[in-house]
């Protein structure tokens, strides 16, 4: 599928809060238009899901069944496999995957025993991973009661900044109602 650019015409300049107050009265318009069709929309796609979902339902079970009954014949027919992990046949394939490995507790363990058990033996197998708290440094910032001096003495030399950006919105009254025009 090959994405196609939509070029917008030209907006004319607006120049009065009520030529404002009419495009943001026609944007309005246009959203509760826009979420009628996704309405509509989902209702369909809900009556076609509907219509099918015994027939999907059914052909998932059957083939949940058949899948059983060729796994307790490959389980009973290890030769038919060789050395190989898969047996093909006209109409498919079927085998057995080794995933890939993981671990396990033993019988009466958890993993804080695990851990405690590690460090106790001084193996290699604890990880520590430093990272840098951004949520622990913008709550100290926001604390500051002199901001520029905590910029100064505390972000600027660690080499970060707070920042935060300001972005346009629009948001039409979403309703039932019809818009005035």
């Amino acid at each position: 599928m090959t994405k196609q650019r939509i070029k917008l015409p030209a907006a004319p300049a607006i120049t009065t809060r009520d030529e404002a107050e009419a495009v943001m009265n026609q944007l309005a318009l246009t959203a509760n238009n826009r979420r009628k069709f996704i309405t509509r929309l989902d209702a369909e796609k809900l009556a076609v899901e509907e219509k099918y979902a015994a027939n999907i339902a059914a052909c998932d079970a059957d083939i949940k069944a058949k899948s059983e009954i060729l796994r307790a014949w490959a389980e009973a027919n290890p030769e038919a496999f060789g050395k190989k992990k898969s047996v093909d046949f006209a109409a498919g394939t079927l085998g057995f995957r080794t995933g890939t490995p993981k671990l396990k507790l033993l019988a009466h363990w958890t993993w804080d025993k695990v851990l405690a058990a590690i460090e106790a033996r001084a193996f290699n197998f604890v990880r520590t991973t430093p990272e840098v708290d951004k949520e622990a440094i913008i709550t100290f910032y926001a604390s500051a009661t002199d901001k520029p001096a905590v910029e100064a003495k505390v972000l600027t030399p660690i080499g970060v900044k707070v920042v935060q950006d300001e972005s346009f919105y629009v948001e039409p009254n979403l309703t039932d109602t019809e818009v005035q025009s």
